[in-house]
C-alpha cells in the first residue's frame, strides 16, 4: 500500500532543512506549470533583481537585469502567472530618488514598501515587459505585493493611498492585444485603514488579506478573508497577536492558509522586536495549529537558530508536501533567506 503524502491538512509540524536554500534573498514563489522559482535579491548596487531557478538551487537565471524598458531601480515582489508564461512584479519609478539607509538605496521604495512604485509584468524569458499601473509619484503613493489569481483571469494588489492609508485593489487581467488590467476595483472593508493582500483562494473567488482594521495597530494585524463578489470579510485569527503574510495551501482536505505569527514566540537577548513563526488555519478560521519553533529559545530546538527569525511569505511546492519561506534577519535592514520546510505528520506512513 502506497505511503499517504503527508500534506499541510495532515502535518502535525515541520522539519527546516538547516542550511538556507539561498541567503541575501527572498520573495520566492514556486511555479507547479514549470516548476521553477522566482525571487528577488540585491545587486552591487543595491537595487533589488529578479531571477529564476529550479528549486534546487540550480540553474539560476537573471530575469530583469539589463532588460530594455523597464526601470532600473528596485525590482521585486514577484508572483508567477499560473501558466509561468508571465512574472507579474513591482518597479520604482525610474524618475524617483530617496536616501539611503540601512545600506539601501532609495530606502522608501523596497519592495514591500511600496512608496514610489508602480505594477509591471514580464515575460518568464525576460524577453518583454509590460507596465500596468502608472500611480501617482507622490510620498505616500504606490503599489505593494501583486498577486495573480489560480484562474489566471485576476490581479490583486495593494494601493497606498494619500494621507498613509491603503486599499486592497481587484483587477481584471488581460492578455491581448497587450497584456494589461482593466475593472479595477476597490475594496476597504474596515474603512480607510492597513490593507496588505496575501493570496487568492484555490477557486479564486476569496482573497485573502492582512488589516489593521479591528485593531486599528498595524503590530496587531490580523488575517481576514474577502468574499470578492459580495465585499463581505471574514476574520481567521483571534486574540491580538502580530499575524501577517497569509499564504493559501490547496490540500486533499480543501484549502489551508499558511500565516506568520508573533503568536507564542521568544524574545532574544538584546532584540528588541519579536520574530514570528509560521501557523495555519483552515479558510473558516478552525484547527489553527503551529508548524514551527523557529523562535522557541530552547537549547534542544532544532529550528533554534540563537538569534530573532521571522518567517514571512511562502511559497508551497507542487507536491504540497513543502514550502518554500522566506526568513528575514533584520527587519531593518530588511536582509532575509530562503529556507525549505518540509511538512511532518505523526503517523511513520505521512513523510
Amino acid at each position: 500500500m502506497a505511503a499517504v503524502p503527508c500534506t499541510l491538512d495532515r502535518a502535525t509540524g515541520t522539519t527546516i532543512d538547516r542550511e538556507p536554500l539561498l541567503r541575501n534573498a527572498w520573495g520566492v514563489r514556486w511555479n507547479g506549470a514549470t516548476n521553477r522559482v522566482v525571487y528577488m535579491q540585491p545587486g552591487s548596487g543595491g537595487y533589488y533583481r529578479l531571477f529564476t531557478m529550479r528549486p534546487d538551487g540550480s540553474d539560476r537565471r537573471a530575469l530583469t537585469e539589463g532588460r530594455p524598458g523597464l526601470p532600473t531601480k528596485h525590482q521585486g515582489s514577484p508572483y508567477w502567472h499560473p501558466s509561468g508564461r508571465y512574472v507579474l512584479f513591482t518597479a520604482q519609478k525610474q524618475a524617483w530618488a530617496g536616501p539611503r539607509l540601512f545600506g539601501n538605496p532609495d530606502y522608501e521604495a523596497l519592495p514591500g514598501f511600496g512608496r514610489h512604485d508602480d505594477l509591471w509584468l514580464i515575460r518568464a524569458d525576460g524577453s518583454r515587459g509590460w507596465q500596468l499601473t502608472n500611480e501617482e509619484n507622490a510620498r505616500d503613493e504606490g503599489v505593494l505585493l501583486p498577486v495573480f489569481a489560480p484562474d489566471g483571469k485576476h490581479i490583486a494588489w495593494s494601493s497606498r493611498q494619500p494621507g498613509g492609508t491603503y486599499a486592497l485593489k481587484v483587477a481584471e487581467f488581460v492578455e491581448t492585444p497587450e497584456p494589461h488590467v482593466q475593472n479595477v476595483k476597490s475594496y476597504q472593508p474596515g474603512g480607510s485603514l492597513y490593507y496588505e493582500p496575501g493570496s487568492f483562494t484555490s477557486d479564486s473567488t476569496s482573497l485573502m488579506y492582512t488589516s489593521d482594521q479591528d485593531t486599528h495597530s498595524f503590530w496587531h494585524s490580523q488575517i481576514y478573508r474577502l468574499d470578492l463578489a459580495s465585499g463581505k470579510s471574514t476574520r481567521l485569527t483571534p486574540g491580538s497577536d502580530y499575524n501577517e503574510h497569509p499564504n493559501v495551501v490547496k490540500t486533499p482536505s480543501g484549502d489551508w492558509v499558511v500565516y506568520m505569527s508573533t503568536k507564542g514566540v521568544n524574545r532574544y537577548p538584546f532584540h528588541l522586536l519579536l520574530g514570528t513563526d509560521w501557523y495555519a488555519v483552515r479558510l473558516d478560521g478552525s484547527e489553527a495549529k503551529r508548524l514551527t519553533t523557529m523562535n522557541v529559545n530552547r537549547p534542544d530546538n532544532p529550528e533554534n537558530a540563537g538569534f530573532m527569525q521571522v518567517a514571512t511569505a511562502v511559497a508551497p511546492s507542487p507536491s504540497g508536501t513543502s514550502m518554500l519561506g522566506d526568513v528575514q534577519d533584520s527587519l531593518v535592514k530588511q536582509t532575509g533567506m530562503i529556507r525549505v520546510v518540509h511538512f511532518v505528520c505523526a503517523t511513520a506512513s505521512g513523510r
